[in-house]
């Protein structure tokens, strides 16, 4: 009788520790899968930084090929002439067209450049500002700078980004910072037109003689995200 008690008891114990192993098993397993999961939601959260170098946005005289040419006037309205501008991507973290100078006779003539900009980099640029420097107006020989300060004011800078003057579409930007811009995305291997006009209004004050314009370097900034 003591041997079938002890037999109960030692299989009632071995049941027990059995369980009990079960038990902690179970609860070692839930606490390694919360572990592995807490891992995955931080790795989740992980962000792309570009690397600069990927992020290529340049001047172009092509709109399928980046190319240096001179950029001649385009548009020219009235007896206005204007000069060859340059293209300079020798730093693709600063591309620039420089050279955009007018030189104009009366009101109501116009000079017009037009050129692209092109994304050779690995992600999408998003446009989000275009900002402008200072305008100068300085007088010929035998004309009054007093009187061309005057008209100066009458004269304005305008560039449309993907698309030309006379069209509604793409962005109508005068002489003043434009940001915060959105929707104007340049996908890689894509190219957008810009034209860039100096205008001398219609029925404009009047200057004595001819005179140049010409205005400080126009910046376009890009960015990975249109946020």
């Amino acid at each position: 009788m003591k041997s079938k008690r002890t037999r109960k008891r030692y299989n009632k114990n071995s049941k027990i520790i059995i369980i009990m192993v079960l038990m902690v098993g179970v609860i070692g397993l839930s606490i390694g899968f919360s572990a592995f999961s807490k891992n995955l939601d931080i790795n989740s959260t992980a962000t792309v930084t570009p690397d600069p170098s990927d992020f290529k946005v340049l001047f172009s005289s092509s709109s399928w090929t980046v190319a240096t040419d001179p950029i001649g006037t385009g548009y020219i309205r009235g007896n206005a002439t204007g000069t060859t501008a340059t293209i300079d991507n020798s730093n693709p973290a600063h591309p620039t067209i420089s050279n955009l100078k007018a030189t104009f006779t009366g009101p109501d003539q116009t000079v017009e450049w037009r050129f692209f900009v092109t994304n050779q980099g690995k992600y999408t640029a998003y446009l989000k500002k275009i900002e402008f420097g200072s305008k100068k107006c300085t007088a010929k020989e035998g004309t009054s700078q007093e009187l061309v300060d005057k008209a100066c004011a009458s004269i304005v800078l305008q560039i449309y980004y993907d698309g030309v003057p006379g069209n509604s579409w793409g962005i109508n930007a005068l002489a003043d910072t434009k940001d915060n811009i959105t929707d104007h995305p340049l996908e890689k291997g894509a190219s957008k037109q810009i034209a860039i006009a100096i205008y001398y209004y219609i029925n404009a004050f009047v200057a004595d003689g001819d005179f140049d314009v010409e205005f400080g370097d126009i910046t376009l900034t890009y960015s990975t995200t249109d946020s």
